[in-house]
């Protein structure tokens, strides 16, 4: 129901849909902060519990995949909700429509058809390397986001037993008749081919509207799918490439060996596709050189969650600019040497990867060059640093945080440990960790290496630049998220006559820590004089809980009973039903000290 709280942490708020295996809920996450989607199974008998198996493969193996185009799965477990034992998955929450709602408009044009497709492929090419096949590949579970990017979700029926064939030991056939491959109706062997020939149906629809067969039943689309050949693609009417014809005729072959021998071709196939309608598409277009966007470091949001952004124009970036391609020098010089040569043309694919159509495709794109430049300059070449530090950004911007924040974390320190914790690329590489550890809902931990940057911040471009100022700024936002109104009260009346001087009284970002500070003053003067922090306040000394969870973070232990002497000391101590395992969940970049400053408060 609404408002009811999963494992007292998960608070549901809306119901956006219920499928074949579980109820899929809009939460909020009560520890992290932060809104999610929840999908929840009861186990009610033999099949619920059968289901629950599935659901629980789905989150181990979907939350192994770190891809810009599958949707990020925070949390599993189970709990009681409304009296019944359910399990339960959390994953990001996505805004935009599912393909089907997308395809009730029509075919998309056939730019997005080549793209949204090459995506998909991407998803499928990940999945089937770490050796999971999806199963039900389907519009339905296509998400787009708003940001235009294809997201594939629903690893509900994956297996990682590859092999296993397309029916439950009951004989019923899991998966959507309208895109299962003729080897899951006869219960052969299954691979991931079965996923391409289900989104070879799923590429027809995308490009012209319908579906390659459009049987009314079950039993006819099973007939359909062993023996009728499909309907031959004709391109030309929804200006499509002739060459995908070929391609889709190769998707929907009956027998597995005449498809594509895996995902990742099909994903260059169609990549090679798109380039040539986008280079036909403006050949005959006559129009100035294109500018590479120039993204700054990641500006933070203005929700209740994150550092509060300027109204109006933004702050210069942190950098200048921190994740950017070169520009192009107008008459560039010629290399003096093969490596500058190879440096000067992986600083161009960066360029055009900063001019690709979403974060998502940006990101495989500096992907490929940062992999290019490791073998062309080394790891720890300022070319090959900045190529992975840009791969993040569109990384985290795709949505990605999880997998932004463990790349990044090692980036920046070989960026700090190559070119120096000052240097304008390592600042901004920590600042982007910064950002994105803070979006993840983490932020005791931002905070922390925020405190730790603004130092060097300062010494990089003194005081009163308005890049340190715009940091300084989100440590009270910062310090107000967690709780501590009176510090973040004190952080801006220290900063708006600095704000004031180097900007100026009516800029945004001085007006917007005006307001700020207006908003955190009033709510300080709203809540009642002396009261008590909500809840049980721990017993234990904050530096003996320090102390039990390193050892707990290192497995500092010679025996399991010392193990469990350990989280039942945590536990007594704190106050905190299975504190241990909210401890050991932690995400790498979450030290003992931020652990111990959740736990006690501000």
């Amino acid at each position: 129901m609404v408002g009811d709280v999963l494992d007292g942490r998960y608070q549901l708020v809306e119901r956006l849909g219920q499928g074949g295996f579980g109820v899929v809920w809009r939460a909020f996450d009560t520890r992290m902060r932060r809104p999610v989607a929840v999908k929840v199974i009861n186990h009610h008998g033999e099949d619920q519990q059968k289901a629950a198996l599935r659901f629980v493969r789905e989150a181990c193996a979907a939350g192994n995949l770190s891809h810009p185009h599958i949707v990020t799965v925070h949390d599993l477990g189970e709990g009681e909700l409304g009296g019944r034992q359910v399990t339960y998955l959390v994953m990001e929450l996505l805004t935009g429509r599912t393909l089907t709602a997308v395809l009730r408009d029509g075919p998309a044009d056939p730019e997005r058809s080549l793209r949204w497709g090459r995506q998909i492929c991407s998803a499928l090419a990940a999945a089937h390397d770490a050796g999971m096949v999806h199963r039900d590949i389907k519009p339905e579970n296509i998400m787009v986001t708003e940001a235009g990017v294809a997201k594939v979700l629903d690893f509900g029926i994956a297996q990682l037993d590859i092999g296993a064939g397309g029916l439950t030991t009951t004989g019923t056939v899991i998966g959507s008749p309208a895109y299962m491959a003729p080897e899951r109706w006869t219960g052969g062997r299954v691979d991931g081919r079965a996923d391409l020939y289900a989104f070879g149906c799923v590429l027809v629809e995308l490009c012209t509207g319908a579906r390659p067969f459009a049987g009314d039943s079950t039993p006819v689309l099973m007939y359909q799918h062993l023996n009728e050949p499909p309907p031959a693609l004709d391109p030309a009417p929804f200006g499509l490439p002739a060459e995908l014809a070929g391609l889709v005729a190769e998707l929907l072959a009956k027998d597995p060996d005449g498809r594509p021998a895996d995902a990742r071709t099909v994903e260059r196939r169609l990549a090679e596709l798109e380039e040539g309608h986008r280079a036909g598409r403006t050949a005959g277009r006559t129009a100035g050189p294109a500018v590479p966007p120039m993204p700054s470091a990641p500006p933070p949001t203005t929700g209740s969650f994150g550092p509060v952004g300027p109204v109006g124009p933004v702050l210069p970036p942190l950098t200048t600019p921190p994740v950017t391609a070169p520009p192009p020098a107008p008459s560039p010089p010629a290399p003096s040497s093969p490596q500058e040569a190879v440096r000067a043309t992986l600083r161009e694919r960066r360029a055009a990867a900063f001019r690709a159509a979403t974060p998502g495709e940006s990101a495989i794109q500096l992907q490929a060059v940062a992999q290019e430049a490791v073998a062309a300059l080394g790891a720890t070449d300022r070319e090959t640093l900045n190529a992975w530090r840009d791969f993040t950004w569109f990384l985290s911007r795709a949505g990605d945080l999880d997998g932004a924040i463990r790349l990044l974390s090692t980036v920046s320190e070989d960026m700090r440990l190559v070119l120096g914790r000052t240097d304008p690329d390592t600042l901004a590489a920590r600042y982007h960790l910064v950002w994105c550890i803070g979006e993840s809902g983490e932020t005791v931990s931002a905070l922390r290496r925020l405190v730790q940057l603004l130092p060097d911040l300062h010494t990089a471009w003194g005081g009163h630049d308005p890049r340190v100022l715009k940091a300084r700024h989100d440590l009270a936002v910062y310090t107000a998220n967690r709780g501590d109104l009176a510090g973040a009260v004190l952080q801006l009346r220290a900063l708006l006559p600095d704000l004031a001087r180097a900007l100026g009284e009516h800029h945004p970002a001085t007006v917007q820590a005006w307001q700020d500070l207006a908003g955190y003053q009033h709510r300080l003067a709203a809540a009642p004089a002396g009261r008590a922090r909500s809840g049980r306040r721990p017993r234990m000394h904050p530096g003996e809980a320090l102390a039990l969870i390193r050892r707990l973070l290192a497995w500092d232990f010679g025996s399991e009973q010392e193990a469990n002497a350990c989280l039942s000391a945590l536990e007594r101590g704190t106050g905190i039903k299975e504190v241990g395992t909210w401890i050991l969940s932690a995400p790498d970049h979450v030290t003992a000290e931020d652990l111990v400053e959740e736990i006690y408060g501000p």
